[in-house]
């Protein structure tokens, strides 16, 4: 009888062994609802009860809070706008964006889902007061085979500073949002081809009620034309965007309606400092955008602009053309919240704007735009982006120039302390009224390690391939980078 019971014994653990071991290693995130105490109840009494996770799997990424949506990054650059020097986004940047992706209080974006950082050297912050305000400073070094990132451009070796401060609120209600960042390259044997760009942006969200959300955000951005582009024979050497948004999301029943107006000003301007450039110019709309507030998987929207651009200079070129410029933007398309595996949303549309002067053509064309999370396990993500842009020009004959891009980035933790990144970008810069393609194609790869709780070791490379249909612009870029990065 004894054998026959102890038989039983055995066959029963021999049962409950793999679905624990399936329990355990299944779902690297872990406890994925940070509000849900009987999750993390049940999470305790599995180690309790000797359950033993892999550290790397269960205990090296605590859950996050809420992102900072000053640094959301929503649809795409290519990993560097055409036509502009820009560093690449963070990659949390994408993440921020999805979170807020759609209106009212829910978040796409599972707190759980790695962010592309090292845990090890996590920013604590410093409190002042209600606010948290984190600030790093990235130190590096590296060479390039193409300081001017031209046609021309020689190989050297150059430095870099990238600042970056982010502040964020810790009210209850209501957020506050703010980011600053900026870097500034030098070329000790090509001091002509040294490259600062700045951005900055806060947004705050008023929670007027359950069903009522109130967004306000401003945005400054500074950043030197690519040297090869099509615009930088015109004289300008440099841009700077300043954007304002307020816009108010009202749910209705199965629908939440968001109503909102904006402002873009650009400013081309010299070395100097003077703006000599007919491109100045400032875009105006009204949107009015409704989200299917079903809570499914899958949820509609559509969306409504009205734009109306006006430049400072009535005459633009020497062939006097008047560029100012009324139109529209219809869009349409889907949110995806399936949980922390698969968020984002994508849509497609078109925009044309009805330029004054009757010799230049309407400014058209096809509009797509979104961003996508996917968190195959807690210690790799994924994100992909497209996005569409209408740039100014005052290029005889042109009626400005229309830029698509796209890009998709993979992180990995090997540890808390050791993360790889790879991603590949793509941007098309298509002019109408003359036949002028531009395309640049971005390749990067880097190591994050954590060597103590506030320093950690940089490397990074990236590649760039740039093709114009204008001859002599072609180029290509090599670099490499190392440094350190500093943060509380």
């Amino acid at each position: 009888m004894r054998g026959v019971l102890l038989l039983l014994i055995c066959s029963a653990c021999l049962q409950v062994l793999p679905a624990a071991a399936q329990t355990s290693t299944s779902d690297l995130r872990g406890v994925s609802n940070p509000a849900d105490p009987l999750g993390a109840e049940e999470a305790g009494d599995v180690a309790v009860q000797g359950t033993a996770r892999n550290p790397t799997q269960a205990d090296v990424f605590p859950l996050r809070g809420t992102f900072n949506s000053a640094e959301a990054e929503t649809g795409s650059s290519g990993l560097g706008t055409n036509g502009r020097v820009q560093p690449v986004r963070s990659f949390s940047d994408r993440l921020a964006a999805v979170n807020r992706a759609v209106p009212l209080p829910e978040t796409l974006a599972d707190t759980a889902v790695f962010d592309g950082d090292t845990e090890f050297d996590a920013a604590e912050g410093i409190r002042l007061g209600s606010f948290t305000l984190t600030p790093q400073l990235t130190v590096s070094s590296g060479w390039t085979d193409n300081t001017a990132g031209a046609a021309n451009g020689t190989s050297g070796g150059f430095y870099s500073l990238s600042p970056d401060v982010a502040l964020t609120s810790g009210w209850s209600r209501h957020q506050f949002d703010m980011s600053l960042r900026g870097t500034f390259t030098g070329y000790p044997e090509s001091p002509d081809d040294n490259d600062t760009s700045v951005t900055a942006a806060a947004n705050l969200r008023l929670d007027i009620s359950e069903a009522t959300q109130v967004n306000t955000g401003l945005a400054y951005s500074y950043a030197r034309e690519d040297d090869s582009s099509a615009e930088s024979t015109s004289g300008t050497d440099n841009v700077q965007t300043l954007s304002g948004t307020l816009g108010a999301t009202r749910a209705i029943g199965l629908v939440a309606a968001t109503a909102s107006v904006g402002a873009e000003r650009n400013i081309y301007t010299s070395d100097g400092g003077s703006s000599e450039s007919g491109r100045d110019n400032t875009l105006y709309s009204t949107t009015l955008r409704l989200d299917g507030n079903t809570g499914s998987v899958l949820s509609p929207f559509v969306e409504g602009s009205l734009l109306l651009r006006r430049y400072d200079q009535t005459c633009s070129d020497s062939l006097c053309e008047k560029r100012d410029a009324n139109g529209y933007q219809l869009r349409g398309g889907l949110t995806v919240a399936s949980g922390p595996k698969i968020t984002g949303e994508l849509g497609a549309g078109w925009r044309i704007e009805d330029i004054e002067d009757s010799r230049l053509e309407n400014l058209s064309g096809l509009v797509v735009d979104g961003s996508l999370v996917w968190s195959p396990s807690r210690l790799t993500t994924v994100t992909a982006g497209v996005g569409t842009s209408f740039d100014s020009t005052d290029i005889d004959g042109a009626s400005g120039s229309i830029i698509y891009s796209g890009d998709i980035r993979l992180a990995h933790a090997f540890s808390d302390r050791l993360v790889a990144e790879t991603g590949l970008g793509y941007s098309y810069r298509t002019y109408q009224g003359v036949s002028i393609e531009e395309s640049t194609l971005t390749g990067l790869g880097g190591l994050t390690f954590a060597l103590t709780r506030n320093v950690a070791l940089t490397a990074d490379y990236t590649h760039s391939r740039f093709d114009s249909s204008q001859s002599g612009s072609d180029y290509t870029e090599n670099a490499v980078e190392a440094g350190l990065r500093f943060r509380h």
